[in-house]
């Protein structure tokens, strides 16, 4: 495994360490809170890692102190946002775009048989290190600047999620990192992921840019004796995180053992909490949507990831008061395109656009806001005097008139493959321009292509 000084751009660094303490004005387009407002000549200014002033440009510079040193970001036209928060994701799955599966697929169990359950056996903390390194690439060129990450690596667990928590340090973003715990590869496995879980929870705890959270795989992984155990070793105020009811032999499997569902199943296990991250949530019974509603935890919709799988389609919109977030599942690191993603499966099942154009964008930037909040301080995925100054620039210039009432529209049509021009993290720019400002991009992508060709050479090896 690489020291990850390796890879970062030491001038680079430099210059990013010193923006983040001189003030900054990002003004010269169109500007969205992160709330309702949008302003067609949006301005904020930046100081001491925090959103100071929010409005529009003249509002701004007029509220503006006067006589200090700082930076002045013209956007040239491009829209301005706060920094977009992912609510699932797996950064192991970046070496995968390409690979098949070892046997043929015909059904989910068959496509984590034959291909995840497969690559994650053949993950090693080199590959680990890299894979995240390459989805934080990813997650920093389209604005993203707080991820909740589920990982796995079953012949290589302890000191996992450490190897990932350095990279994110290194990055400049937030992250909270969990390990699933699975009984697919035995009892030692399952142990060694509570342990991962548990220690990783208590190391950053009290730290602002990492947290630990319980990470379950899935109902169906997961015996009656080690749901005992994780019972005991679950925390509310930590949380957990876990696909729950995305195929069908999860829900299957709840029921064979006395249970409605996946949900219930968590709920008789007391592991509903505001902190509980459930994933996907198609195969559920209203009921359970009322027992999520209930607890306050949060349906990470994904609408790519079932899509590809074939899983089915999350009855959206869902109940107002049920917490539904957005996350990718490892399928891209682009949220816009995730909620154009999920926008298209939607209207080809007949919902109404007008029912989508109001509820959908709640997931990514109400909810999402929402739920990072109970990690993270700071107001994430918002703009607003106080917040932490996450912010990203799209390379989108909008040819017609933009505002509260259309912005649907133009990121559903316009500006969902848009990267970002700019990106900074509680002050910090660490993108700009096309150039990572805390890593090395040339030196991630020529090793990531050398672990790659390990990771598929393992992966065929594997018996």
């Amino acid at each position: 495994m690489h020291d990850i000084e390796h890879y970062h751009d030491n001038e680079d660094g430099q210059e990013a360490e010193s923006k983040q303490n001189k003030p900054i004005i990002i003004y010269g387009g169109p500007l969205f809170d992160g709330k309702k407002d949008v302003w067609e000549d949006g301005c904020v200014f930046v100081a001491d890692g925090k959103v100071k002033l929010i409005g529009s440009e003249e509002e701004v510079f007029e509220k503006a102190p006067k006589n200090i040193d700082m930076e002045v970001y013209n956007t040239q036209g491009k829209i301005i946002f706060p920094g977009l928060i992912n609510l699932h994701h797996h950064f192991y799955s970046a070496f995968s775009k390409g690979l098949v599966p070892s046997a043929p697929v015909t059904n989910f169990h068959e496509r984590l048989k034959y291909f995840w359950w497969r690559l994650d056996k053949a993950l090693d903390k080199e590959i680990i290190q890299l894979s995240a390194l390459a989805s934080l690439l990813d997650c920093i060129r389209y604005g993203v600047t707080t991820v909740f990450d589920h990982h796995a690596s079953p012949t290589d667990v302890r000191g996992s999620l450490e190897v990932i928590g350095s990279v994110i340090k290194r990055s400049g973003i937030r992250a909270a990192l969990c390990y699933e715990i699975s009984d697919r590869d035995g009892k030692d496995v399952f142990h060694r992921g509570i342990e991962e879980n548990l220690n990783f929870i208590e190391k950053y705890k009290n730290d602002d840019s990492l947290k630990g959270i319980l990470g379950l795989h899935a109902n169906f992984t997961l015996s009656e004796k080690s749901m005992t155990e994780i019972e005991q070793n679950y925390d509310p105020e930590v949380g957990i995180h876990i696909h729950c009811g995305e195929d069908s032999i999860d829900a299957k499997y709840c029921r064979k053992l006395g249970y409605k569902g996946g949900v219930d199943r968590l709920n008789k296990f007391n592991l509903l909490s505001k902190k509980s991250i459930l994933a996907h949530g198609i195969h559920l019974l209203p009921e359970e949507i009322m027992l999520i509603e209930k607890s306050g935890a949060v349906l990470v919709h994904n609408p790519e990831s079932n899509m590809n799988n074939a899983v089915g389609r999350l009855p959206f919109p869902l109940p107002e008061k049920v917490n539904v977030g957005l996350g990718t599942d490892g399928m891209t690191s682009n949220m816009l395109l995730t909620l154009r993603s999920g926008f298209l499966s939607h209207r080809q099942a007949g919902i109404d656009d007008g029912v989508l154009f109001s509820a959908l964008p709640k997931t990514l930037f109400e909810i999402n806001g929402r739920i990072a909040g109970r990690f993270f301080d700071g107001k994430p995925g918002v703009l607003e005097p106080g917040a932490n100054a996450d912010i990203a620039v799209f390379d989108y210039v909008p040819l017609t008139p933009i505002h509260s009432g259309n912005l649907t529209g133009h990121i559903l049509y316009g500006m969902y493959d848009a990267p970002a021009t700019m990106v900074m993290a509680k002050g910090r720019m660490i993108y700009e321009d096309g150039a990572f400002l805390t890593l090395d991009k040339e030196i991630i992508v020529e090793e990531s292509r050398k672990a790659s060709e390990r990771l598929w050479r393992k992966y065929a090896d594997l018996k």
